[in-house]
């Protein structure tokens, strides 16, 4: 179960973000809260922000053999870094539980002390390494996360996993034997959600998939040779956070529906 657990709520999403690049909607399923944990006076800590080390996408055949680290842009270290203050802002805007500030618990000596797990996910058959956001740790054992419950004395902890893909989409017209075309990049999102009690019991958990309009548009060139050129994936970063944002933002929504006690889909809309 190690390092599995954190992401089985979103095996769904990260499906779709894999296979489905023209589907408009997502089966997530439907937030799984347990009502009784939370509370406008019940006290939460994030302990864990991190994102799959990739920023997943088709690559131009010049990139195709590197290595992530060597493709400008690829490593997602700099969109979890960005996008960890947003994530700790919109928890806090929930009104069903107070949010230990991000400071107070990164200083702690409870949060300091805690070794950190290994830095890699197992989603169905694949081990996928992660980045995890500045001053932060990776934590997966769910009686780890029990006992920074414990000792940072909070009624649950969260950890939030956002990972980045992109799709791309080709439109071109023949011409003389020419094929005159233009490749159009969106960025996607899928982020996911849990949560644990003092006990090590999940308390939270839920998934969202969200996609931006398609963004950067490749110059159109003779023989539509755009598979041959390389992805500007750094040029795709600020569509990326904002996206990541919304993704954050449908999270806290719905978690928020869910305790009032409103229905919430587990089908999704993607944009």
């Amino acid at each position: 179960m190690r390092h599995l657990q954190i992401f089985k709520s979103g095996i769904a999403a990260a499906l779709v973000l894999l296979l489905s690049a023209c589907a408009p909607m997502a089966i997530t399923g439907g937030a799984d809260v347990d009502k009784a944990a939370f509370g406008a006076k019940k006290r939460f800590a994030v302990v864990s922000i991190a994102s799959m080390k990739d920023f997943y996408g088709e690559k131009g055949l010049t990139q195709m053999f590197k290595n992530t680290d060597e493709i400008p842009g690829a490593n997602t270290q700099p969109l979890i870094d960005q996008l960890a203050p947003e994530i700790v802002s919109t928890l806090d805007k929930s009104g069903n539980f107070i949010l230990v500030p991000e400071q107070e618990v990164l200083s702690s000596n409870a949060y300091r002390s805690v070794a950190e797990d290994e830095k890699v996910a197992k989603v169905l058959f694949m081990t996928k390494d992660l980045n995890v956001a500045r001053d932060y740790k990776y934590i997966s054992e769910p009686q780890k996360y029990a006992e920074l419950a414990r000792q940072l004395d909070v009624d649950g902890v969260i950890g939030i996993t956002t990972n980045f893909s992109l799709t791309s989409g080709k439109n071109y017209v023949s011409v003389a034997g020419l094929s005159l075309g233009k490749k159009k990049y969106s960025v996607m999102a899928a982020s996911t959600a849990i949560a644990y009690d003092r006990q090590g019991n999940v308390i939270w958990k839920d998934s969202t998939i969200k996609q931006a309009e398609p963004g950067d548009t490749k110059a159109i060139i003779l023989l539509d040779f755009t598979d041959l050129t390389a992805t500007n994936f750094e040029q795709l970063h600020p569509s990326a956070i904002t996206i990541g944002g919304k993704a954050i933002d449908v999270l806290i929504t719905r978690f928020d529906d869910t305790i009032a006690g409103n229905k919430v889909s587990g089908i999704q809309f993607m944009k």
